[in-house]
């Protein structure tokens, strides 16, 4: 609707709408973060995660909104039409920058459970995202440098185990120790 506009000033309006809309919506995620931080009842936890991940389905709806707002993409999507949003999947993609997030979370939105992402544990500090991340069970791995694997051969294999560890957790469909189905995105 938008993309009259000039492309430098699209991307900036686009990516301050993101960025407020981020915000927006970590402000309803911080009650519940609170209570989730708090109290370490596995039953109380989940049902915050569940609570948490009905807000996140609802900033996801909000930047697919601005995108159809601002740029009225037309999307030519191909891929299994049975996908099922009780199921487990993962997905592939090879990540370019931090529009392929949002494109992947509005292609996949009420088809697959909410996606979460393996993310570098610097992340956690990103403002707003990386407390977001953390509420909602995004797996955080170490990753070591080649040079400092050679020196500590103990640490090799180490992301490898965390990811292991991820595939059997928590109760929500998206845990990958279920895994039915492999899209490929990307090159």
């Amino acid at each position: 609707m938008l993309n009259f506009l000039p492309s430098p000033l699209l991307g900036v309006v686009t990516f301050l709408l993101v960025v407020f809309n981020t915000v927006f919506w970590v402000t309803f995620f911080i009650p519940v973060i609170l209570l989730k931080f708090i109290f370490f009842a596995p039953q109380f936890r989940h049902r915050c995660s569940r609570v948490l991940t009905a807000v996140a389905s609802q900033w996801v709806d909000c930047n697919s909104l601005i995108l159809q707002i601002m740029h009225n993409i037309e999307w030519d999507i191909e891929g299994p039409a049975d996908l099922n949003p009780h199921a487990s999947y993962l997905v592939i993609s090879n990540h370019r920058s931090w529009t392929d997030i949002v494109v992947l979370q509005h292609i996949f939105r009420d088809k697959i459970p909410f996606l979460k992402f393996f993310l570098k544990k610097e992340l956690i500090w990103v403002p707003f995202l990386g407390l977001a991340w953390w509420a909602l069970d995004f797996p955080f791995m170490k990753r070591y440098s080649r040079q400092f694997l050679e020196k500590h051969p103990e640490l090799r294999g180490q992301d490898m185990a965390t990811t292991r560890t991820r595939s059997g957790h928590g109760h929500h469909p998206n845990a990958l120790r279920k895994i039915q189905k492999i899209a490929c995105l990307g090159d």
